[in-house]
C-alpha cells in the first residue's frame, strides 16, 4: 500500500467541510498559474429502482427548483445522464467556479437527504493541469480527494497525478493517502 501524505489537513467532518476546500484551492492554484478551472463538474451516483425514491425519479425537474430558486440559487445549468456503465450523472455547468462547486454540494446533499448517502459515489471537477485535461475526484464514502489525469481511454498519467496531489494537499484539500484508492474513472461525460 502506497501512502503519500503523512500529514496535511485533518479529515473533514462533513461533505461540505471537504467540498468547500475546492473553492479556496482552485483560487490559489489558478492565481499561481498551476491550474485552469473548467466550467463543468458532476455528481456520480448509483441508479435506484424506479419508484423507490420519487426525488430521483423526477430528478431533472426537482434539480431545476433546487438550483434555480431561493436565496442561494446559482442558476447553474444541469443535465442528468446515465453512462454506459449503468451509473447516473448530474452534469453541472457554470462559468463561476464557486457557484459550480456550491451546486455540486447542493446536488449531492439533496440526493443524500432524499435517497440516502449510499447512493452517492463521487463528485468530479474538470480542470486543466500542465496542458492536459484533469479531474479532481471526491469520494463521498471516504471524504477524500484525488486527482485523475487520463491520457487515453485506458491509460493515466500517474506521475502528473502525484504532482497534482501534492499541490492539492498543500492548498488544503484532504487527499486520499493511499494511491490504491485512486480509482480511475473512465469515460467521464464532460
Amino acid at each position: 500500500m502506497a501512502f503519500l501524505f503523512k500529514r496535511g489537513p485533518s479529515a473533514p467532518k462533513s461533505d461540505w467541510d471537504a467540498i468547500k476546500t475546492v473553492i479556496s484551492a482552485e483560487a490559489r492554484l489558478q492565481t499561481a498559474g498551476e491550474i485552469l478551472p473548467g466550467r463543468r463538474a458532476g455528481v456520480l451516483f448509483r441508479p435506484s429502482e424506479r419508484g423507490r425514491y420519487p426525488f430521483v425519479d423526477g430528478l431533472e425537474g426537482r434539480l431545476r427548483g433546487v438550483l434555480n430558486e431561493g436565496p442561494g440559487a446559482t442558476k447553474t445549468s444541469h443535465d442528468v445522464q446515465m453512462d454506459e456503465h449503468g451509473t447516473e450523472w448530474v452534469i453541472l455547468e457554470d462559468g463561476n467556479f464557486e457557484d459550480l462547486t456550491n451546486s455540486v454540494f447542493t446536488v449531492g446533499n439533496a440526493l443524500a437527504i432524499e435517497a440516502g448517502p449510499s447512493l452517492l459515489i463521487a463528485a468530479v471537477w474538470n480542470i486543466h493541469y500542465s496542458g492536459s485535461a484533469a479531474y479532481w475526484l471526491y469520494t463521498y464514502q471516504r471524504k477524500t480527494f484525488y486527482p485523475f489525469i487520463p491520457r487515453s481511454s485506458n491509460d493515466r498519467d500517474h506521475p502528473a497525478e502525484l504532482d497534482l496531489a501534492k499541490l492539492m494537499s498543500r492548498h488544503g484539500m484532504v487527499v486520499e493517502r493511499s494511491t490504491e484508492h485512486w480509482y480511475p474513472l473512465w469515460d467521464i461525460p464532460f
